[in-house]
């Protein structure tokens, strides 16, 4: 298998080494995101209240013919992951990366399950300013600046955390209450903190 069994990360989480199953990129391995074979770890995140973030964006242009041969661009569709939501209401379910580029697909989906969060890593640093502005402001204007979160997606360049957070705190479309509940509001509430 490509990923930790059940039991792995049950033990895992049992001995308290993570708090949040995730980030989850099944797409990467040709799985759909909300395949059944996934389903049992999407059970135990939701009976044990554990939030989940699931990758929804590109592995990078041209991955497909480099490192992960096996993904699919419709495979970053969030639109797949509307049956996972509908057999598991109470699970506390993260997009990252905002479902890039799929705008259209990613509002409809905000708009049919208010428990869904996305974050804007990646693509508040990554994108061209005027790219990633086009896409929040679309989501935002259409009234789901409440499940927006912050997030860096920051491991090797910690140098793009600054500018990512400067996306947020220079969009001149955006309210300072929105910046607030973008950078930490939303995502109190989202991680019950």
């Amino acid at each position: 298998s490509d990923y930790p069994s059940l039991e792995e990360v049950k033990d895992s989480f049992a001995r308290g080494e993570y708090l949040i199953l995730g980030e989850v990129g099944l797409q990467y391995i040709g799985m759909l995101p909300g395949d059944s074979e996934f389903d049992p770890y999407l059970t135990f995140a939701e009976e044990y209240n554990i939030p989940v973030c699931v990758h929804m964006n590109g592995g990078g242009r041209g991955s497909v013919y480099s490192w992960a041969p096996k993904y699919r661009a419709s495979l970053s569709n969030p639109l797949l992951l509307e049956e996972t939501l509908i057999r598991h209401p109470k699970l506390r379910l993260w997009l990252a990366h905002a479902g890039w580029p799929m705008l259209d697909e990613m509002i409809n989906m905000l708009f049919t399950y208010p428990q869904l969060y996305i974050d804007v890593s990646f693509i508040n640093w990554w994108q061209p300013r005027k790219e990633f502005y086009r896409y929040l402001s679309r989501i935002v204007d259409a009234g789901f600046c409440d499940q927006v979160m912050y997030g860096s997606d920051q491991i090797y360049w910690p140098d793009a955390i600054p500018s990512s957070i400067n996306a947020i705190k220079f969009a001149e479309f955006l309210t300072e209450s929105q910046k607030q509940d973008i950078l930490y509001n939303n995502a109190v509430k989202f991680l019950r903190l």
